[in-house]
């Protein structure tokens, strides 16, 4: 074991092909994830018109998933810790397949927000359990590049859910789109638990604890923390405006039928994992070509963030091209951006055993206000009948933000009190 390799490093090199397996399952987990967030975006035109939504309703209805799952961060990746990623990722995505089952045969809109809260309760702890899977298998030096790889499964997701949601609602309805994609989670669930396996624990370690009030204090008090967690906030956002609302957007802004919309909202995600991917590695080439030093991350989080808020200018064009070309742009540096980001703090964490309440911590804050996003974006639309300002409200946050990471994010995340 070299200098500085902790024993879980030492393993997670020794399990080079199982690792592997492991981190492309979490892929896969984003991927379909995001597939059954996008299935409602891409179906809310046609659910609109079946349930005679207004723009304000459809903001509610699309943040209705949000409800629970911010609720459910927290206590979902408490449990996490002390239970493991093998059961509580095989649950989770039992659950929220089930509800996209459901959603599939209700018969009006207050029993389908009520299978959108079930979904929030089994997504709750999907990001604890891929932070967990890094910090346990990924060395230190790759985790912002494998971090990076893995979101873009998200973008993968969104790219095939839409397109594949508008051809199935096209042909078959949207209610069969929900209940096809429920039966690929429910797939992915027992492939998990028959795969991955926890990290051994020697059997004198002590029982794990789940983390304290004053654990969680203490991680208020560091401003490392508080920096991760505004650019936390802030990119959480603008994805969540994206996701909920791009195909409405298009429609509105290019005049498209459900069918085009589907192929140029996937084509802009698919664009942005592939660029998230490029952009990611030469800059943490660049950042850390001297040796690896945590703190420095933030350099990559602020570039990336700078790059997403070129999300402003879509208000300037009207035509196909340039909007999909900003709308890639920007995604590419957003994903780029939430991966550096959950590397920086998956570094700068101390007690790696509580990785998964940390980041239940971040996505509880982050996600209340990434609840808001759909709500407030349907408001703007509702009153100015366009976009623009929502755009301009997240470039203006995405600056702000990646000024805050570069002043805050310098010392260790410690939540034993010590001085960080």
């Amino acid at each position: 074991m070299t200098t500085g390799e902790t024993a879980t490093d030492a393993r997670s090199r020794r399990a080079i092909p199982a690792r592997y397996v492991f981190f492309f399952l979490v892929f896969l987990m984003y991927a379909i994830s995001y597939g059954d967030r996008a299935a409602l975006s891409i179906a809310l035109p046609t659910m609109g018109k079946e349930f005679s939504l207004t723009p304000v309703q459809m903001g509610w209805v699309s943040s209705s998933f949000l409800w629970s799952y911010f609720l459910l961060n927290l206590p979902s990746t408490i449990v996490l810790d002390m239970v493991g990623a093998r059961a509580i990722g095989s649950l989770a995505v039992g659950v929220w397949s089930f509800a996209m089952l459901l959603g599939g045969m209700v018969q009006n809109i207050t029993q389908f927000l009520l299978t959108r809260m079930l979904l929030g309760v089994g997504e709750a702890p999907t990001f604890g359990v891929g932070a967990t899977v890094v910090r346990n298998w990924a060395l230190p030096r790759e985790r912002g590049s494998v971090m990076t790889i893995l979101l873009t499964g998200m973008q993968l997701g969104l790219a095939g859910g839409t397109i594949a949601g508008a051809y199935l609602i096209t042909f078959f309805g949207w209610r069969f789109e929900f209940m096809a994609l429920g039966c690929v989670g429910i797939a992915w669930a027992l492939v998990w638990w028959l795969v991955y396996r926890d990290p051994e624990e020697k059997a004198d370690a002590p029982r794990r604890k789940p983390i304290s009030i004053g654990e969680i204090r203490n991680l208020f008090r560091s401003s490392s923390f508080i920096g991760i967690l505004v650019v936390q906030c802030t990119q959480n956002y603008l994805n969540f405006l994206v996701m909920s609302w791009m195909p409405l957007y298009l429609i509105h802004e290019l005049h498209i039928n459900i069918t085009g919309t589907g192929n140029s909202t996937a084509l802009c995600y698919l664009v942005a994992a592939i660029g998230a991917v490029i952009i990611g590695r030469i800059l943490e080439h660049f950042v850390f070509r001297n040796g690896i030093h945590p703190p420095h991350r933030r350099f990559v989080v602020a570039t990336c963030l700078v790059g997403a808020a070129t999300i402003g200018l879509l208000p300037h064009f009207h035509t196909m091209t340039p909007i999909l070309l900003v709308l890639s742009g920007a995604l590419a540096c957003l994903i780029a951006a939430n991966g550096a980001n959950t590397a920086l703090l998956t570094d700068m964490v101390e007690d790696g055993r509580k990785m998964g309440a940390v980041t239940g911590v971040t996505l509880t804050c982050s996600n209340s206000l990434g609840l808001l996003s759909p709500i407030l974006t349907g408001y703007i639309v509702s009153w100015t009948g366009s976009f623009d300002m929502a755009w301009y409200m997240c470039a203006l946050a995405l600056i702000v933000a990646a000024l805050l990471s570069l002043a805050m994010v310098r010392t260790p995340i410690r939540m034993d009190g010590r001085a960080g």
